[in-house]
């Protein structure tokens, strides 16, 4: 039982590295262009692919034009009914982490110098 608390309490304790993510899967640049020609090679009208997933025609005109950017839900619709990949991986940026304490002037080494000075 003290184990498993001083287990979880290492884990929470431990520092969450914020970037460890990175390598998700983002939104292309060019999704617009994509929409369109992957529309227009199945023959499809934009009140078409609107059906298909459930959208009016005014918000497939916008993701054509870039004019409004997808949510991951209208993404998913759109990748499903074109069957095209609207997603890429986005490699991971190296983040050098901040020294371990003890390591530079903290607030208090500012004072004290002010003090002495």
């Amino acid at each position: 039982m003290v184990a498993q608390r001083l287990e979880a309490r290492r884990r929470r304790m431990t520092e969450k590295d914020l970037y460890a993510q990175a390598g998700e899967e983002e939104l292309v640049g060019d999704y617009d262009v994509r929409i369109r020609r992957a529309r227009e090679a199945r023959g499809w009208k934009q009140a078409d692919l609107g059906a298909k997933i459930n959208e009016r025609v005014t918000i497939i005109a916008k993701l054509e034009s870039a004019a409004i950017i997808p949510n991951e839900a209208l993404i998913r619709r759109l990748e499903r009914a074109l069957g095209i990949k609207l997603r890429e991986k986005v490699p991971a940026v190296a983040v050098k982490k901040a020294g371990a304490l003890g390591e530079g002037m903290t607030l208090g080494d500012l004072l004290d110098m002010d003090e002495e000075g």
